[in-house]
């Protein structure tokens, strides 16, 4: 090498580093949720003003379904974030009551209005993938709520709960009950892939030890269903040592059905909801509340502004914090507030208790 082209060369790496450097710190200041609550999965990055446009935006979101209070509470965290933003001009966020054939209609719709940047939240990966590409060939930032890698394209994707929620349930049974022992699991929408993510996670945890699922139910992350299910299964005679559960309402539900039917309380998993959470102080249940914040909403919106805006960002994110166990229950349980809270949350305690006033 020319003794004048080393130097030239390293200035360019130096250059090139810095850059990088520079995108990340760019990325790394674009607070999507608080310290602890989201983390990069990934050290890849969009680019700079990649998708850089003038405001006022209409941003759109199109997302799976609701019927549960955590998913009500999650809309109330995406209109907050999109209110505080000066330069989203229009958000509009419509659902697809769990059918792929209206979520198809869905996006098309919100393309059809020209929206600035798209949320899609999927029912499935199988869904998604062509919705997401869809949208993504107009040129428009898509931000995809859930964690589908590369399987579903997308400019970032956020997303919490899944697998780790799922093993955080079955690792603390495994434990509470010594690998061995008779479970009902409760799940959650059939065809969700985050409910088919936290049974995977739950089943891989007890890979190995001699516990047993002899009892599978649908509950939909719905109260009034699973507590039908859960006295059903009561009814049957056939008791279990533990029970895991992929969402806090049906957690809720079966105790209620426990204790109104005289029966010893079994461990239980449960998850970050204000009720379950009232419940667990009152009963002491043995459980583990994994936290799947519905300031997930929040981040997706913020992300896809900061996209806007033309700030780099990372292109996948998860929120995994550990789960709440016995010892810190006082420092998550809000005696304040109703038993429809969701924890953690990216709104103001003035708007958490305009909401959710007991």
């Amino acid at each position: 090498m020319p003794p004048l082209m080393k130097p030239v060369r390293l200035r360019l790496a130096a250059l090139l580093a810095a850059a990088t450097l520079g995108g990340s710190a760019l990325a790394a200041d674009v607070e999507l949720l608080p310290a602890g609550l989201l983390t990069p999965t990934t050290k890849e990055m969009t680019k700079a003003n990649q998708y850089k446009k003038a405001g006022p935006w209409r941003i759109g979101v199109s997302f799976g379904g609701v019927g549960n209070t955590w998913i009500v509470q999650m809309i109330q965290e995406m209109k907050h974030a999109a209110a505080q933003d000066k330069n989203i001009g229009e958000f509009i966020f419509v659902e697809a009551n769990w059918q792929a054939a209206k979520q198809v209609a869905d996006v098309e719709d919100l393309l059809a209005k020209k929206v600035d940047a798209i949320i899609i939240g999927p029912i499935s990966s199988a869904t998604g993938a062509p919705l997401a590409a869809k949208a993504a060939k107009t040129g428009i930032p898509v931000v995809v709520f859930g964690a589908f890698g590369k399987s579903v394209e997308s400019a970032v994707e956020i997303m919490g709960g899944g697998e780790v929620f799922g093993r955080q349930g079955g690792e603390y049974l495994r434990k509470e009950l010594n690998g061995k022992g008779n479970l009902w699991a409760f799940r959650g929408v059939a065809g969700v892939e985050e409910e088919q993510l936290r049974y995977n996670g739950f089943k891989k945890a007890i890979e190995g030890s001699s516990l047993k699922i002899t009892q599978e139910v649908f509950g939909d992350w719905n109260y009034a269903k699973s507590k039908q299910l859960c006295e059903n299964l009561v009814l049957s005679g056939n008791s279990p040592d533990g029970i895991w559960f992929s969402g806090a309402e049906m957690t809720r539900a079966c105790i209620d059905v426990f204790k109104e039917s005289g029966k010893p309380l079994v461990p239980m998993t449960g998850e970050g909801n204000n009720g379950f959470l009232r419940v667990w102080k009152a009963t002491g249940v043995k459980s583990v509340a994994p936290q799947f914040t519905p300031g997930l909403g929040a981040a997706v919106v913020r992300a896809s502004a900061a996209l806007l805006a033309g700030k780099p960002l990372y292109r996948s994110y998860f929120s995994s914090p550990p789960a709440i166990t016995q010892t810190d229950l006082g420092k998550f349980f809000r005696d304040d507030l109703n038993d429809a809270y969701w924890l953690p949350s990216t709104l103001p305690d003035a708007k958490l208790k305009e909401l959710f006033k007991r």
